[in-house]
């Protein structure tokens, strides 16, 4: 695990339907990874992080329906984190919006009209 500050990283990484992670279980070397990508190969990668009180999977999504057209939308996602916002308007045409990160857990969406539509949070 890498500490930083008060949170603690790890890894999770499947490659091949073998899974290695950072604490060294699973065949794993306890501080890095090497698996030899030159062939086509299949698999996942997740990371968890920690405030010291609950863990959170790092790759963990969020989508959030804005049903009623406004300029402004206020997202409570509770990722923990300041995610990458991909917003769709009920029109299905992706648009860019002013996002504002309020904390880690809430981020408000300003678009230059009143739309109605979703914002998808990675």
């Amino acid at each position: 695990m890498k500490s930083i500050g008060k949170h603690i990283w790890a890894f999770a990484v499947s490659i091949a339907s073998k899974l290695y992670d950072s604490t060294g279980s699973s065949g794993s070397p306890d501080k890095s990874v090497n698996v030899d990508l030159s062939s086509s190969t299949t698999g996942f990668a997740k990371a968890l992080t920690t405030d010291g009180d609950s863990v959170y999977w790092t790759d963990a999504t969020f989508v959030y329906t804005q049903a009623g057209a406004e300029a402004e939308w206020s997202i409570t996602h509770n990722l923990n984190r300041y995610p990458s916002v991909t917003l769709v308007l009920s029109s299905e045409d992706v648009v860019i919006g002013d996002v504002t990160y309020d904390s880690s857990n809430q981020l408000t969406v300003t678009l230059s009209g009143a739309n109605s539509g979703k914002a998808y949070l990675n």
